[in-house]
């Protein structure tokens, strides 16, 4: 095997980007907490987010008035190999 070249940047190994840590011992309370209340939302197995928690993200992610009228004036739905039944060939 043959040494790098002098000079040349060395690849850092996995993980080595200097990113922190989102578990673990290296990771602050409030990151392990707010991690754990996400995998309650999206692991599999019970939830460990509580009932509370749960009511106010579903209030806090409904559309207001403003967006659903947005939706309607610029939202265009298409309907891939659709016809309408009076252009359908008659048997």
């Amino acid at each position: 095997m043959t040494a790098p070249a002098e000079g040349a940047q060395q690849r850092p190994g996995r993980g080595g980007f200097g990113r922190r840590p989102t578990s673990g011992a290296g990771a602050g309370a409030d990151e392990r907490e707010a991690e754990r209340g996400l995998r309650g939302l999206v692991g599999s197995g019970s939830s460990q987010v509580s009932v509370g928690a749960a009511l106010r993200a579903r209030d806090a992610a409904r559309p207001t008035d403003q967006d659903i009228a947005e939706a309607e004036r610029e939202l265009t739905i298409v309907r891939r190999n659709w016809l309408p039944r009076e252009e359908l060939p008659r048997r």
